[in-house]
């Protein structure tokens, strides 16, 4: 990857492997440090995805920027964001296994002998609101294949390019906790993704490679406000913190979840919702 010189320690040097002892932690102010470090993001063309995006690169980290169709969203972030030269677009569907295997091909060749491929962030997904009485297996294949499929298949791709230190984030959501009507597809692939993300972290904490999850609430976009009227305002007034969430903040959960400052967590979920979850909010989808 251009302009992105190798790091002198490397992730195996800081993070042994199952059993290993560690005596003593880097410096607090180093460990949100991702120079040096790849971070690859997929779904960045959206919203959330882009907050992502910017909080790893205001870090240091060279990113990869996955997108499966709108090329000009994630090439006018690439060059919106700090160092823009260090960051790659990559286009891939995230339900194709050659899609996911090409891309990822394209990622070992960047990082090889230039950076360390610290992170995965699995932010790709779609939420379609259908009623379950028109939730047809058309329509249910395409929100698993997008929410769940995907994050399966970059998530194995990926654990074969980490070293120790590396961690997988994956993005789920507060629906996979309690879901709300007209997303059943949604709610159970979400669902799915936090005991994936229980199940990978088993299966690769031996390597030393951590993987945890994210499930943001409602996150501020352009036209929320007005496009949802009734929607926001439900969610504002039940969350203790009174507001929405920015993508950015989102990025700083996923970012501590990739740091040095969480090398002894693997298998959580963190809930970033403005407190919603401790509340019992009416369904933001049906009026009150």
């Amino acid at each position: 990857m251009p302009g992105c010189e190798a790091p002198t320690a490397t992730l195996h040097s800081l993070y042994p492997t199952q059993g290993s002892e560690v005596t003593h932690m880097r410096p607090i102010r180093d460990a949100f440090d991702f120079t040096g470090k790849a971070v690859f993001v997929t779904g960045a063309s959206g919203t959330l995805g882009a907050g992502i995006a910017r909080v790893f690169a205001e870090a240091g980290a060279a990113l990869f920027l996955g997108y499966r169709a709108r090329r000009e969203n994630a090439e006018a972030l690439r060059r919106d964001l700090p160092n823009a030269d260090l960051h790659t677009c990559l286009q891939a569907d995230g339900a194709d296994e050659r899609s996911v295997s090409a891309c990822m091909a394209e990622i070992e060749e960047a990082v090889r002998g230039q950076s360390i491929f610290a992170a995965l962030v699995n932010n790709a997904g779609t939420y379609p609101v259908v009623p379950l009485s028109e939730l047809d297996a058309e329509r249910w294949r395409a929100v698993i294949d997008a929410n769940l499929t995907s994050t399966h298949l970059f998530t194995r791709a990926a654990a074969r390019l980490m070293q120790p230190g590396a961690a997988i984030i994956n993005i789920a959501s507060t629906e996979a906790h309690k879901p709300v009507h007209n997303h059943a597809h949604y709610a159970a692939a979400k669902a799915a993704v936090l005991h994936y993300t229980r199940a990978c972290a088993l299966e690769l904490a031996h390597r030393g490679i951590r993987v945890n999850s994210v499930s943001p609430g409602l996150i501020q976009r352009e036209g929320l406000e007005r496009a949802w009227p009734s929607g926001y305002n439900r969610f504002v007034a039940a969350a203790p913190l009174g507001r929405t969430g920015l993508p950015e903040e989102i990025g700083a959960a996923c970012l501590f979840l990739a740091s040095e400052a969480s090398a002894w967590i693997t298998g959580i979920d963190l809930l970033a919702d403005g407190g919603v979850s401790l509340t019992s909010a009416q369904d933001p989808l049906i009026p009150g």
